[in-house]
């Protein structure tokens, strides 16, 4: 079975799209769920404040992660 990907650039043209792919017969449609991009957001929005009253540079920062011990 052959899958294809369809971008609809004009949104009020969505559902004639969507109405002229139902009416084939051998053509399957499956709608996908839209990702909710905010709870990505909040996510990393906990992040915020992880430095607050840290005296700490960009690199110091590049060099503790570049230091590599000597075996």
């Amino acid at each position: 079975m052959g899958k294809i990907l369809i971008n609809i650039k004009d949104k009020s043209k969505e559902q004639i799209i969507i109405s002229l792919l139902k009416e084939l017969s051998f053509i399957e449609i499956k709608e996908l769920k839209k990702e909710s991009r905010a709870r990505k957001t909040s996510d990393f929005r906990k992040l915020f404040g992880i430095w607050e009253g840290r005296e700490i540079s960009l690199s110091d920062l590049r060099e503790k992660s570049w230091q590599r011990g000597i075996s």
